[in-house]
């Protein structure tokens, strides 16, 4: 951690910072890859078999991997188990058969040797598996986690996500714009105040597609080097932060507010 500290300490010009993230904070194609392969293995795997009510409709990946922005060094995928609409309509259906939707899909993990140390977790199925990385050879151990989910749609305006997003970071429902969209937002977010904190923590994995594809949607690589960087920051300078997700909006937000402008890194940095 000292020698990230010192490399950190050491950018002074826009070119030591591309470096700098180009060299200890962006994954590279090998890592990519492997990823990719992981996650059609595992849901291959668990649509064949697990049949009738209980069978994913996808298996999403989700978190910095889906989004372009995760970080060197952190070789862990999130991917959620989407439900089928018409089996589970709510959090609430969701919650009362966690249990034996967890344990159908540690059986279903349990039937491939690759696969290691498979638990069942309180909202997910935990497990790890060896990869070699194409090119290189390089093996190393990735952690997976599994964690079902409640299919809440797709979400189309980004300018309303990232506003209810933060009025719910904020605690704030009345900058919530009117609209259908917001208004199912809305009630979702009512819904998670109203409810118990083992509910309410399943709606992040229901939400993730919203967050996945919001994060995606139009972004500069620019934008997501600028991210990925302020991550990186995060994860090694600062003892308590916010959740990357946080940061992600953040970024964005003031962006946004610039009118999405075409910038050089170290003068984002200052704003």
């Amino acid at each position: 951690m000292a020698m990230a500290h010192v490399s950190i300490d050491s950018i002074r010009t826009e070119h030591d910072l591309e470096v700098f993230i180009r060299d200890h904070v962006e994954t590279n194609d090998a890592y990519r890859t492997v990823c990719k392969g992981v996650i059609k293995n595992v849901s291959d795997i668990l649509k064949n078999n697990i049949k009738g009510k209980y069978r994913p409709d996808e298996v999403l990946k989700t978190g910095s991997i889906a989004k372009g922005t995760a970080v060197k060094g952190k070789s862990d995928v999130d991917l959620v188990f989407v439900l089928s609409r018409r089996e589970y309509q709510s959090i609430d259906r969701l919650y009362d058969d966690l249990p034996t939707i967890l344990n159908y899909i540690k059986d279903a993990l349990n039937t491939c040797p690759q696969f290691r140390k498979v638990r069942v977790q309180p909202r997910a199925v935990s497990f790890q598996t060896d990869c070699t990385e194409p090119g290189t050879g390089h093996t190393h151990v990735i952690d997976v986690d599994i964690l079902p989910a409640v299919n809440f749609g797709d979400g189309k305006n980004e300018f309303i996500i990232i506003i209810c997003s933060i009025s719910y970071l904020l605690h704030q429902p009345q900058l919530l714009p009117c609209n259908r969209l917001a208004t199912d937002i809305r009630s979702i977010h009512s819904q998670m105040r109203g409810t118990t904190t083992d509910k309410r923590n399943l709606y992040t994995p229901s939400l993730t597609k919203w967050q996945r594809d919001f994060i995606k949607k139009d972004r500069t690589e620019q934008l997501k080097k600028l991210i990925r960087f302020v991550k990186y920051w995060k994860n090694v300078c600062v003892e308590r932060s916010p959740s990357s997700f946080g940061l992600e909006l953040l970024i964005i937000f003031l962006w946004e507010k610039d009118h999405k402008p075409q910038f050089k890194l170290t003068n984002a940095l200052r704003k």
